[in-house]
C-alpha cells in the first residue's frame, strides 16, 4: 500500500498594527463591536492626555486622512489646515510646547477636556 500525504488547510488571522492605536470601545461596557455612532465624533473613545491625542492628531495629518483627525480634534481645528496638500518629503511634526511645524508654516495646538480626555480643540495657523 503506497503512503497517503493529506495537507491540512489552516485559517490564519493576520493582524497588521501601527504604532497608532485605533480607538476601541471601552472595555466595562461587554461589547467588542464598534460603536454604531457617527465615525466623527470629536470625542475620543479612550482616555488619552494630550500629548497622545497631538500625535495620533499629527499621524491623520501626514496620513491626510480627515475623517482618522475628526477622532482626535474639533471639526474646527481640522478644518484650518489643508488636508488636499501632499507633504513632499517635508514630514509635519509636533513639539511638546502645543506647536505643530508642517509644510508651509506651524500651528498653535489648543486642547479641550472631554469626558477625562482630550480633543484638538483649535489651532492657531501661521502660514508662511
Amino acid at each position: 500500500m503506497k503512503p497517503t500525504l493529506f495537507l491540512a488547510a489552516t485559517c490564519v488571522a493576520l493582524t497588521l498594527t501601527s504604532c497608532v492605536e485605533t480607538p476601541t470601545t471601552d472595555a466595562s461596557t461587554g461589547s467588542g463591536a464598534a460603536s454604531t455612532g457617527s465615525s466623527n465624533s470629536s470625542a475620543p473613545r479612550q482616555k488619552l492626555n494630550k500629548h497622545d491625542v497631538a500625535l495620533r492628531f499629527l499621524t491623520a495629518f501626514i496620513r491626510l486622512d480627515k475623517n482618522m483627525a475628526l477622532q482626535y480634534a474639533s471639526p474646527q481645528a481640522v478644518n484650518k489646515l489643508d488636508w488636499n496638500r501632499q507633504h513632499s518629503g517635508n514630514i509635519p511634526y509636533y513639539d511638546d510646547k502645543m506647536i505643530l511645524y508642517f509644510n508651509g508654516g506651524w500651528a498653535r495646538v489648543y486642547f479641550q477636556e472631554v469626558n477625562g480626555s482630550y480633543i484638538v480643540s483649535d489651532l492657531e495657523v501661521h502660514r508662511r
